[in-house]
Parts: C-alpha cells; sequence; structure tokens
C-alpha cells in the first residue's frame, strides 16, 4: 500500500487533479482510521503529514485541494472543499489522540472545528441525495472520533455540535419510520444505521 507523505494541492482545477488530492488525504485517513497503515508509515511519517497539511489551512480553518475553491462549481466545490476539511479535521483529530507534539496541531484542530464549512452539514445542491452525502460527512467525521469529542466538550465547536445533533434527531427519526429509502427505490437503511451509530458512539 503506498500512502502520500505529505498533502499536496491540485495544479489546477481539473476534476480528476481535485479528487485525486483529496483521495490521497481519504485514503490515509481510512488507513489511520482502520490500523492498516503499512510499517513503514509511522509516527514521524504521519507527524510529516500533519505538517503538510497544517502548512495550507485556509484563513477560515478549513481545508481544500485547490488554491481558491470559491472559484469552484458548488458541486466540485464540495469534493474539493467540504469533504477535503471533513477529512483533514477527522485525520488531525486522530493523530491528536496518538501524538500530540506537533506545532499547531491543537491550534489547527480548533481551527477547522470552528469553521463554518465543517459545520454545514446541509448540501441542497445534491437535492434527493442529500442524505446520502450527509451519512458520507458524518463517516468521515465519526473516523476521527469528532462526534465523541464534542459530547464530551460541547463548547469545542458549538455551531458542528448543532449540526450533529441535527442529523441524529434526522437518522433516528428515519430509522424509526422506515424513512429510509431515497428516490430511485434504493434503500440506505444500513447506512443510516451506521451513521447512527457513529452519532451516538
Amino acid at each position: 500500500m503506498i500512502l502520500a507523505r505529505k498533502f499536496t494541492l491540485a495544479e489546477d482545477d481539473d476534476y480528476e487533479h481535485l479528487a485525486a488530492a483529496g483521495g490521497r488525504l481519504r485514503a490515509l485517513l481510512e488507513a489511520f482510521a482502520e490500523n492498516r497503515l503499512p510499517p513503514d508509515y509511522g509516527p514521524e511519517q504521519l507527524a510529516g503529514y500533519a505538517r503538510s497539511l497544517l502548512s495550507v489551512q485556509r484563513p477560515d480553518g478549513s481545508f481544500a485541494s485547490f488554491t481558491d475553491p470559491d472559484k469552484l462549481d458548488a458541486d466540485v466545490g464540495t469534493d474539493a472543499h467540504r469533504f477535503v476539511s471533513w477529512a483533514a479535521s477527522a485525520f488531525l483529530c486522530r493523530l491528536q489522540d496518538v501524538h500530540d507534539g506537533i506545532e499547531g496541531l491543537e491550534e489547527g484542530i480548533y481551527a477547522v472545528l470552528r469553521s463554518a464549512v465543517v459545520a454545514d452539514l446541509n448540501f441542497p445542491e445534491s437535492g434527493p441525495a442529500e442524505p446520502v452525502q450527509q451519512v458520507e460527512a458524518i463517516l468521515i467525521l465519526s473516523s476521527g472520533g469528532i462526534p465523541a469529542r464534542l459530547k464530551a466538550d460541547p463548547f469545542l465547536a458549538p455551531e458542528l455540535k448543532d449540526s450533529l445533533d441535527c442529523l441524529t434527531s434526522d437518522f433516528r427519526r428515519r430509522l424509526e419510520s422506515g424513512d429510509t429509502s431515497l428516490p430511485g427505490g434504493i434503500d440506505y437503511k444500513s447506512l443510516f444505521s451506521r451513521a447512527l451509530a457513529a452519532l451516538e458512539s
């Protein structure tokens, strides 16, 4: 398994390049969260990746795979800005749990969790597929232990905590009422169950 050793921005706004830059972060987060890091990817490599990530943190606390995500179409910006921010926050929080000696790590986590980009879990551009996007965002955040972190300290990121609480209520309502099929007839009960379990853990 080959994992990126540093976070790199896409050189242009070509979607494949944007997706690849965010995908490398997501692949590292997944391997880290599932304890599948290769033997040569230890604390030093994780710290190095975190430093490269923090070096491109945006002034509002968010992260993106492109230098100017505001210029991207809404759906592309969701992938290149919002999902990258969620993955970055999860990676940094997970890293802090095992390696807290990285300069700027605590401040970076505080800033990203309080950013408007991370707190906004609505996807109007996705239409009927909005709940699927919400589940994906929740599963990313939970891979970094963020719901549990905010349960322990709700004042760390009040807006994000409110958003998570709203989705907890919505997913619970869906499961209790059987409202888990989205347009197209696909039943997402198992995904809503996973997301709710992650939110309540």
